[in-house]
């Protein structure tokens, strides 16, 4: 069975039939799912008055980073100083990266309908959603996984749920924070450890896991 799971004709396939998905999970539970990893750096709190700068996400596919999409935006305007700071993205940098628009529909065509992961999705995605309405007139419609809510339930006792915090209670490193390639990795980390944790509650579907902790 695992064979036929792990065959191209079975992963194509499953692009069509999403319910297909299901089949991997009874077999290789939370570890098999696949999931797109995201996180964004922007200029500010709110998506209709802060721009983003930065976007980074990694398809997991049977618990591999199978793909990686990454891609600095240039805004054409200064950064505040405070956000510099922040991320250590400068003006001089941005002016390589791509255009929103460009950038915005290259991210949409690589997540297609995969469930989306992020820590704290409650920001990342009113953020993309602004931005790719703003852009194409098109809104994320993923299902959506939150580390950061997950973590409230599976690690009530931590002081902060923030995402280096949880990286320290699982013993991750965590080199580098406030760049979206760096977070989306720690959050990668941090997914592996509570897909164990949750596997041993007997959480082993996207559908239990959803359940489990919605996202929003």
């Amino acid at each position: 069975m695992s064979n036929l799971l792990n065959s191209k004709e079975f992963i194509d396939l499953e692009t069509q039939y999403p319910y297909l998905r299901r089949a991997r999970e009874a077999v290789f539970g939370l570890k098999g799912l696949e999931v797109v990893i995201v996180d964004t750096e922007t200029t500010g709190l709110d998506p209709q008055k802060g721009e983003i700068i930065e976007i980074a996400a990694f398809r997991i596919k049977k618990g591999e980073i199978d793909d990686v999409f990454t891609s600095l935006i240039n805004i054409h305007q200064a950064l505040p100083p405070e956000i510099i700071r922040l991320t250590g993205i400068t003006d001089d940098m941005l002016l390589d990266g791509g255009e929103k628009r460009q950038v915005l529909e290259q991210f949409n065509e690589f997540i297609k309908d995969t469930p989306l992961m992020a820590h704290n999705v409650e920001f990342d995605i009113p953020f993309l959603n602004f931005h790719l309405n703003q852009q194409h007139r098109i809104f994320l419609n993923n299902q959506l996984i939150c580390t950061l809510r997950l973590s409230r339930k599976l690690l009530p006792n931590l002081a902060s749920h923030r995402l280096a915090k949880v990286a320290e209670y699982f013993q991750i490193p965590t080199p580098v924070t406030h760049r979206a390639t760096g977070d989306v990795e720690i959050t990668y980390q941090i997914w592996q450890r509570m897909a164990e944790m949750l596997e041993k509650d007997g959480i082993s579907t996207l559908e239990a896991l959803v359940k489990y902790c919605p996202a929003m």
